[in-house]
């Protein structure tokens, strides 16, 4: 009855040669930058939990797998950075460092964004569609990580941080959809936070005229599952962060298709049975 796509577009490292060398970075610098925008621990623990179990799952999965610093495929790190002020797959004009990156003209702009946003963009489409083909709703999850502190790049400063971002969108984001996220989070012992420091739940305006199909963020606090002074995933924990992230799909899910069934009831309510007592079906004699 309803389905679930998970989407992760920032825990990609790829970068084509020719592109790293117009960067000028230096594998200090690269590392660095990779540290603040990308999350490829995050790519991984997202595909564990997507994994579902026994009873639900799997659940589709759709990653883009170049680095931000290609190509934006959603535009929220330039949005963040600054550098745009709305959604959309863009080309960073700066580093977090706010230094320059590459001036593409007109031709390497289309050239990268037909080779490394559009395949993506296509699959989290065709996943999105095929999932709605076959369910009556379909909620497509945004995961994204943020850090403990706040980065000198993040304009939000405030601390201390919650431990889960629960994104929404105005246009695509039912209010109880994160009032029933808030509440497994918090029922499963965590901070929830709406639309901070995270904020925004992402659409694909392809997909925008789907009633059917709604957006949510989720962005988990690294030192969760990382230790953030090493760049470590932390052992003891990557498991149960797994868990706990694969339960609040679980639950999603079932909460998603009780939904569903209800509205499937409404829109074909059951014939009422009549009040006439009829007689019973006779032999007709010839």
């Amino acid at each position: 009855m309803a389905g679930i796509v998970v989407n992760v577009p920032y825990g990609g490292l790829a970068i084509p040669p020719a592109v790293q060398k117009r960067l000028s970075l230096s594998p200090g610098d690269l590392r660095a930058e990779h540290w603040r925008l990308c999350d490829p621990y995050l790519l991984a623990l997202a595909k564990e939990a997507a994994g579902g179990d026994a009873k639900r799952g799997p659940w589709p999965l759709v990653a883009y797998p170049y680095s931000p610093l290609v190509a934006d495929p959603l535009g929220l790190v330039a949005m963040e950075l600054g550098q745009t002020e709305e959604s959309g797959p863009t080309l960073l004009t700066k580093d977090t460092r706010g230094l320059n990156l590459p001036n593409w003209n007109p031709s390497d702009h289309q050239f990268l964004m037909e080779k490394t946003v559009a395949p993506y963009a296509a699959d989290l489409k065709a996943r999105c569609l095929e999932e709605l083909s076959g369910q009556h709703l379909v909620a497509l999850v945004t995961v994204r990580s943020f850090a403990a502190r706040p980065q000198p790049h993040e304009r939000d400063h405030r601390y201390p941080r919650p431990q889960i971002t629960l994104g929404s969108s105005e246009d695509h984001t039912p209010d109880g959809l994160t009032a029933l996220a808030g509440h497994i989070f918090r029922t499963l012992g965590f901070w929830p936070q709406l639309n901070w420091p995270l904020s925004g739940a992402v659409m694909p305006k392809e997909l925008a005229d789907q009633p059917r199909l709604k957006a949510l963020g989720l962005g988990l606090r690294r030192d969760l599952y990382l230790d953030e002074n090493t760049g470590q995933p932390k052992k003891d924990s990557h498991g149960a962060v797994v868990r706990v992230v694969k339960t609040f799909f679980n639950l999603l899910s079932q909460e998603l298709d009780r939904v569903a069934k209800i509205r499937l009831r409404r829109a074909f309510p059951p014939k009422r049975s009549s009040n006439v007592i009829k007689a019973p079906n006779r032999a007709v004699e010839v």
